[in-house]
C-alpha cells in the first residue's frame, strides 16, 4: 500500500461525533469518546453511517445514548459488555460472532446511500462515474482527474490534469465494508489489488488520506482540492457536499444518491433468516448502486434488553421511519420492517 497519510488533528477533533440522550441526568465525555445515558436508558455505540438518525431518535425518545465511533469499535464495545447495543453497517464476521457470549440479533433500521462527494478545481456540478472508474481511483489505477475513463463519462466538462486526492476512513468502518464490497463486485482489478471481499479496513492501493468517521472523510473532501471520498448521504448533506455527490452507473444510466434511488434499491431486497440482507449493485430501474443497510445489534438475554427493546421500538416506529427522507436516508421496506418489529419480542 502506498503512502497512507493521516489527516491533521483538527479533522480528528471535528469528526469526534458523540451522541447522547438529553436531559439533566445525561453527560458526555468527549475526550474518551464515551457517553452517559439518562438513567436506565440503553447505551449504544458504533457505526457513524446512521449517526445523524440515531442522534435524533435517542434525543427525541429519551430511551438511549449513542457514541459514533465506527462499526468495528461498536462491535468491540458490545463484545466487552461496555454497551447494551451496537450499530454496525456490516454483518459480524465469524470471529466477531464467536467472541460475543450469546446469540446476536440483527435489527435493520434504515437504508442509506454511500455517496461519493468530490471537490474538483473548476467543476461546479456533480460528475458521472462508472463503477470501474470509481474502483480505479481507489485502487490507484486512475491517478488524475483528466483520465480518459473519467472524461468519457463527462463530455463538455473541463477536468483538471491534477492528481486525485483520495479520502478514506481511518477507523474500522461498515461504510468502508459496503463501499469496498461494491468496488470488488464491479471491478476485477480492484478485487485483485485490494481484496475480493468487502473489508471494514481495506488495504487501499491508492495513495490515500485517512480520517476517522464519515464526518472526518467529509471534512477531508471539503478541505482538500481535487479530492474524492465516500460517506453516507446524510453526512454529505450535513457537510454541504450532497450537491457535489457523483452519479454512479453506466453511460445513459448514471444515478445520483437520493431517497428515491435508495428506495428503488431496497424494493427488491431479499432478507436472510437472521434479518441481514444486501442491496449493493442493485439492477432495479432507477436504483443507486451503492446502498447499504445498517443494523442495531443486541444480544439475546442481555441484562438491559428491556431498555433496548424500548429504544428499538421507537427506531422502527412510524415517527422515526417517517423522518428518514429528511435526514438523507430511506425507510425500511415494509416487508423488512415487519420482520424487524416482530423480532423485538426476543428482547425480553
Amino acid at each position: 500500500m502506498t503512502g497512507r497519510i493521516l489527516i491533521a488533528a483538527g479533522l480528528i477533533g471535528a469528526s469526534a461525533f458523540i451522541i447522547t440522550g438529553c436531559g439533566s441526568s445525561s453527560s458526555t465525555d468527549t475526550a474518551s469518546g464515551g457517553s452517559s445515558a439518562p438513567a436506565g436508558a440503553a447505551t449504544g455505540s458504533g457505526a457513524s453511517f446512521p449517526a445523524p438518525a440515531y442522534t435524533q431518535w435517542c434525543q427525541e425518545s429519551q430511551t438511549c445514548s449513542y457514541a459514533s465511533k465506527g462499526s468495528g469499535a461498536g462491535i468491540q464495545d458490545l463484545t466487552n459488555g461496555v454497551v447494551d447495543w451496537a450499530g454496525s453497517d456490516a454483518p459480524l464476521k465469524s470471529d466477531e460472532k464467536s467472541a460475543i457470549k450469546g446469540t446476536v440479533l440483527y435489527f435493520p433500521t434504515l437504508l442509506g446511500a454511500v455517496a461519493i462527494p468530490t471537490n474538483i478545481d473548476g467543476v461546479s456540478k456533480p460528475i458521472n462515474l462508472t463503477g470501474p472508474a470509481l474502483a480505479g481511483i481507489f485502487d490507484g489505477d486512475i491517478k488524475t482527474w483528466d483520465d480518459k475513463d473519467i472524461a468519457a463519462s463527462n463530455p463538455g466538462v473541463t477536468l483538471p490534469a491534477k492528481p486525485i486526492a483520495v479520502c478514506v476512513r481511518a477507523d474500522s468502518s461498515g461504510t468502508s465494508f459496503n463501499f469496498s464490497s461494491y468496488l470488488a463486485q464491479i471491478s476485477q482489478g480492484f478485487a485483485d489489488k485490494v481484496g475480493a471481499e468487502g473489508s471494514k479496513t481495506p488495504a487501499w492501493t491508492a495513495t490515500v488520506s485517512s480520517a476517522p468517521g464519515n464526518s472526518g472523510v467529509s471534512n477531508c473532501v471539503k478541505s482538500t482540492s481535487n479530492s474524492i471520498g465516500y460517506v453516507d448521504l446524510a453526512d454529505a448533506k450535513q457537510a454541504g457536499l450532497a450537491d457535489m455527490a457523483a452519479a454512479i452507473g453506466v453511460e445513459g444510466a448514471y444515478v445520483a444518491p437520493t431517497t428515491k434511488s435508495i428506495d428503488a434499491a431496497g424494493a427488491g431486497a431479499k432478507i436472510n433468516s437472521d434479518l441481514t440482507f444486501s442491496v449493493l449493485n442493485s439492477q432495479a430501474k432507477g436504483a443507486y448502486p451503492i446502498v447499504a443497510t445498517t443494523y442495531a445489534l443486541a444480544v439475546e438475554g442481555g441484562a438491559n434488553n428491556a431498555a433496548v427493546n424500548k429504544a428499538l421500538t421507537y427506531f422502527l416506529g412510524s415517527t422515526a421511519q417517517g423522518q428518514l427522507a429528511g435526514l438523507g436516508y430511506a425507510p425500511l421496506p415494509s416487508s423488512i420492517l415487519s420482520k424487524a418489529t416482530a423480532q423485538l419480542s426476543k428482547l425480553s
